[in-house]
């Protein structure tokens, strides 16, 4: 029965996200907050996020193709900044095309409809290949955009994507650009089974802020800026530039490499320490300014 119960909580979550997207999320944050949200007039970060969500980027052909982990190469490419691609190994429709023995040792599989869906292989010669092909047509037959009720991947065209393999346990910096401008950088730090989360400013100065109660990581002032920071601020400035917000995650190696574009950071529901905060980071984002594309 438990099961049962919780395929049908599923079930109706995913219908309210198609019949009355509004309501769900507003369900979702008062289970979060212990409030309702302030949807025609957001104040909070959080509030903006879904103002957003349900508004200019629901629907919006630009945004659908930025979160698509395929289009976005060209929305790259036409900004000249291809450069910043992992290399694209194949794109496919359906796992029982992919050429496994065409492929080198080390790639990483993707779907590019939603988060969460990646297969790292670090050696081809111990990859189960039936059991990958398996997990990607379950992936396939997901609608991630109903899952979490973020419309943005509504009309994203599933597709396998398999790029090179960039390294092991690479960090991810992940900055929070406001009106095309960078202001927050998220940093998680894992030390054994200790995983710690950090924001940091564009100086690499840690701000006075906890998320979900979690601690920041206790060496951070050990931490070396990365190589590449300036570089990525001003990368991070460039990808930000057509949208009110959106999150820009790089990677940083022998050289800057493009991750992903995020529209809804933690899904709208970035609990932080002080409360304050949330009314203060709202507070940088203008909704007046349209997209420009």
């Amino acid at each position: 029965m438990g099961k049962l119960r919780e395929a049908l909580r599923q079930w109706k979550h995913e219908w309210m996200c198609v019949a009355a997207p509004e309501k769900e999320t507003a369900k979702y944050y008062r289970a979060v907050f212990g409030k309702d949200p302030d949807l025609v007039n957001p104040k909070t970060i959080n509030e903006k996020i879904h103002y957003l969500k349900l508004g200019l980027y629901s629907d919006n052909e630009t945004v659908t193709r930025c979160v698509d982990k395929v289009l976005v190469r060209d929305y790259l490419k036409e900004r000249q900044l291809d450069d910043m691609l992992p290399g694209l190994l194949g794109v496919y429709d359906r796992p029982e095309d992919i050429d496994w023995d065409k492929l080198p040792q080390r790639f990483v599989i993707k779907c590019n409809h939603g988060c969460g869906y990646n297969i790292i292989c670090k050696d081809k010669a111990t990859l189960d290949t039936a059991e990958a092909e398996d997990k990607l047509r379950r992936w396939l037959k997901e609608d991630y955009w109903k899952q979490f009720c973020e419309p943005q991947y509504k009309h994203v065209k599933k597709k396998i994507l398999i790029e090179e393999y960039l390294g092991d346990d690479i960090e991810t910096y992940k900055f929070y650009c406001f009106n095309g401008e960078p202001r927050i950088l998220y940093l998680m730090t894992t030390v054994g089974d200790n995983h710690y989360v950090d924001y940091l400013d564009m100086n690499w100065e840690r701000m006075n802020v906890r998320r979900d109660g979690r601690e920041g990581y206790p060496g951070i002032d050990t931490l070396d800026r990365p190589p590449h920071l300036e570089e990525m601020i001003e990368l991070s400035r460039r990808l930000s530039a057509d949208f009110p917000l959106v999150r820009v995650d790089l990677y940083d190696l022998d050289k800057v490499y493009f991750s992903e574009l995020t529209f809804v950071p933690a899904g709208g529901f970035i609990k932080l320490d002080p409360p304050e905060a949330e009314t203060e980071w709202g507070s940088w984002l203008s909704l007046d300014k349209e997209m420009n594309v």
